[in-house]
């Protein structure tokens, strides 16, 4: 029923990443004429690009996956149009992988879910090229935190299968400077040929579609400027197609490079044998100041290099910014930035490769009045902004319908973070630009200045939250909600249905926990953390929210904490998080607390899904239960494993399971005290959750994160109470960074929950 929250937060999860499917990693190697190079390997089954492995069979588990509707929730800091197949699009994310837009649906389906546990990693992405010459080509840069090593990504079949190139450096999708780029480009005459401008180690090229790379000896600088103890390093790299014929190598190539003094920007006219400095462009916008660094560039077709700058690279920290365009044949700068009053960066940047004279960019970090997109017609010689910041202006309306949350209480703007802005190349009415919650696009962008621009919600699809805690009620009557959560960011929600976006999220308040009464969706509670700190009580399905009237003594400097309803909801027991502190009972939302006499302090809480006087708790292998409501507890059984997570059964009254790390799933019969491991051939267990059975009067449907009858980690079912276990998920559905909690729906048979920290709550489902 209730999903136990272990870990308090995202980076603490990151550190606890569980292994699902789990494969090994491939060797690097280094040498080379030209610098280091790093040499083919193969990912588990995923292979491509003429690698030894095989693609990953069809196989029909009879579960389908996909995620709690949200819709966004993370960071997009960038959208990448291929330039000459129609619809074909992708996005990346800085903790939740790498995205397709299916043109059919205009959803956005995870094409990096065959990552997790070992690699889980891999799905913080860097950069992505898409291929111009051959579509079904692409590639991918994929590494969360450049302090472990990056791997490139190659794939001919838009990305359902790689070709992995362990790399001798890392990558920082969630790092600072992320929504620079792309730093990963595909030659437009010579598709075999691609590059990737690294953090920390230089220029790096591949001339096999990928297969190998070989870094760039003769490029002067890996760049050197930091920010927040996170190197920058090489910003983007941009082709000029005109400088060669189809077959041939680029010759003209431009980089970006982040660097503490001098030139930004390296120039190669021999297809990047060598290399000169350009010299940086003057800005009057931004006072001169020689400390802009490079953000993003682009070449349009008719000779100029657009470039957006920001000093402080982003997404937060953005001081002053710049838009200039380089004529590539008079090696001359002039500056475009357009005009707003306010001192923020510049970052995003498309160049329509159809019409080179259709530029757009975005503000960086103008939080006041709004984050700003402006589009010119011109080649950038005037400007006009979804916000007018002469008159100011909306020229723009909103739908939010799809994801009614993003209105924030009344607060909708046009978005923050904005990096990563991308014009469709086949319809200039349309652009899509990533934010800190969503991407948002266009239907008629076109008519700016003469009609209100339509902007609506484009992240179907893409749920990237990091997940603390959820709790699914039992069904009590038709408005009954699939789960209540709370995660990074965000807050949490009341999910009314897995399938549909919430319409409002659960206020300023990060929570710790959260609990709901098994038997009455109506009463919810969450523990609150950092200077919100407190417990919050709904008694209208989370639809209005009070503070209790006082926290337990002891518990008043608490930091969040653990949260326990009885099942009718009329019991309430806190544990706080401050040292010291006991677990407390209210029966009055804290008028008054009693001491939960016998239950250790740090104790992790369950209640029984059928008895309200009955909860549980366990603490260093011992468990305790109260038959009064939480008052007091007795110790019922001593287990020889310190650290254990237990679920209590949803219809029957004393059962537990408890899940026990390598040592499988034990039932815990309350009433007598009993441990006994269940008979099933397991092999490992790092979750286990309860979910409803088939038909009325059967056994609890288990569900279980691990290994059973030697099939390698996945998600189990089993219907016997454990004597069999079935695999339900495959070697494409691991999710990245999965935390170990699952839990089962009470209500839906063959329903479970999957928490991440990055793909949201991943929902199985019984076909």
């Amino acid at each position: 029923m209730k999903l136990k929250k272990m870990i308090a937060m995202a980076a603490a999860l990151a550190m606890s990443a569980f292994v699902l499917g789990g494969c090994s990693d491939g060797d690097s190697s280094s040498g080379g004429s030209s610098g280091s190079s790093a040499a083919e390997t193969s990912e588990g089954s995923s292979g491509g690009d003429g690698s030894d492995a095989d693609a990953p069979q069809a196989v029909d588990t009879g579960w389908t996956w996909s995620g709690v509707e949200i819709g966004g929730g993370g960071y997009v800091p960038n959208i990448i149009y291929n330039p000459t197949e129609e619809g074909l699009a992708y996005c990346r994310t800085d903790i939740g992988g790498a995205y397709r837009l299916n043109k059919e649906t205009e959803r956005w389906e995870c094409i990096s879910d065959m990552f997790g546990g070992d690699d889980w990693n891999l799905i913080g992405i860097e950069s992505i090229a898409t291929d111009p010459v051959e579509p079904n080509r692409v590639y991918v840069a994929a590494g969360t935190y450049s302090s472990s090593k990056g791997a490139m990504l190659s794939s001919d079949d838009y990305g359902k299968t790689y070709t992995r190139v362990d790399m001798p450096f890392g990558c920082g999708g969630n790092e600072v400077g992320r929504g620079a780029g792309e730093r990963l480009q595909v030659d437009p005459n010579n598709n075999s040929v691609i590059y990737f401008g690294s953090r920390s180690d230089g220029l790096y090229r591949s001339e096999d579609f990928g297969k190998s790379w070989n870094k760039v000896g003769s490029f002067p600088t890996t760049g050197g400027y930091s920010e927040e103890g996170y190197s920058i390093g090489l910003t983007f790299v941009a082709f000029d197609k005109s400088s060669a014929s189809a077959g041939e190598k680029t010759k003209t190539i431009f980089v970006g490079a982040a660097r503490n003094e001098g030139n930004m920007i390296y120039r190669s006219d021999d297809a990047g044998e060598t290399w000169q400095e350009v010299e940086n462009p003057k800005s009057e916008m931004a006072g001169n100041n020689s400390k802009l660094r490079p953000m993003q560039g682009e070449v349009s077709s008719d000779g100029f290099l657009y470039t957006t700058w920001s000093f402080g690279v982003g997404p937060n920290g953005a001081e002053l910014g710049a838009v200039q365009k380089y004529d590539i044949k008079a090696g001359s700068w002039k500056e475009i930035t357009p005009k707003t009053g306010y001192k923020h960066g510049f970052c995003g940047l498309s160049v329509n490769p159809k019409d080179p004279k259709n530029i757009v960019v975005s503000t960086l970090c103008l939080w006041y009045p709004v984050d700003d997109v402006f589009v010119s017609n011109d080649g950038g010689e005037s400007w006009k902004g979804l916000w007018d910041p002469d008159t100011q202006d909306q020229n723009y309306e909103m739908d939010v319908s799809a994801s009614k949350w993003l209105e924030w209480h009344g607060n909708l703007r046009l978005g923050w973070w904005i990096t990563g802005v991308a014009i469709n190349p086949f319809n200039p009415d349309e652009i899509m630009y990533g934010t800190g919650a969503t991407i948002y696009g266009t239907d008629n962008l076109t008519k700016i200045g003469t009609e209100k621009v339509k902007v609506r919600v484009r992240a179907m699809g893409i749920e990237e939250t990091a997940i603390f805690d959820f709790v699914s009620p039992k069904k009590l009557d038709d408005k009954t909600p699939d789960l209540y959560s709370i995660m990074g960011d965000i807050y949490g929600f009341r999910h009314d249905s897995a399938d549909k976006a919430p319409e409002e999220h659960f206020g300023d308040f990060p929570s710790t926990d959260i609990d709901c009464a098994a038997n009455d969706y109506h009463y919810v509670v969450r523990a609150t953390a950092e200077d919100r700190r407190t417990v919050l009580y709904s008694t209208d399905a989370g639809n209005s929210w009070k503070k209790v009237e006082s926290l337990p003594k002891g518990a008043k400097n608490a930091s969040g904490g653990q949260v326990c309803l009885s099942c009718d909801g009329k019991a309430l027991i806190y544990q706080s998080s401050t040292p010291g502190s006991e677990p407390s009972v209210t029966t009055d939302w804290g008028k008054t607390w009693t001491v939960c006499e016998g239950l250790p302090q740090g104790a992790a809480l369950e209640s029984d899904n059928v008895n309200p006087s009955k909860f549980y708790g366990t603490r260093d292998g011992s468990f305790y239960m109260s038959e009064d409501g939480g008052k007091t507890f007795k110790k019922i059984a001593d287990f020889l494993v310190s650290y254990v997570t237990f679920e209590a059964a949803p219809n029957e009254e004393g059962r537990l399971y408890v899940a026990v790390g390598g040592g499988g799933v034990y039932t815990l019969d309350a009433s007598d005290g009993a441990l006994t491991r269940v008979e099933g051939d397991m092999q490992s267990c790092k979750a286990v959750g309860v979910g409803a059975p088939e038909k009325e009067g059967d056994p609890d449907t288990l569900f279980m994160l691990g290994e059973a009858n030697h099939e390698g980690e996945g998600v189990y079912i089993s219907q016997d109470r454990g004597k069999t276990w079935k695999r339900i998920n495959t070697d494409s559905e691991k999710w990245g960074n999965v935390n170990p909690k699952i839990a089962g729906d009470p209500k839906i048979f063959g329903r479970c929950y999957i928490s991440t920290n990055g793909r949201g709550i991943i929902r199985g489902d019984k076909k």
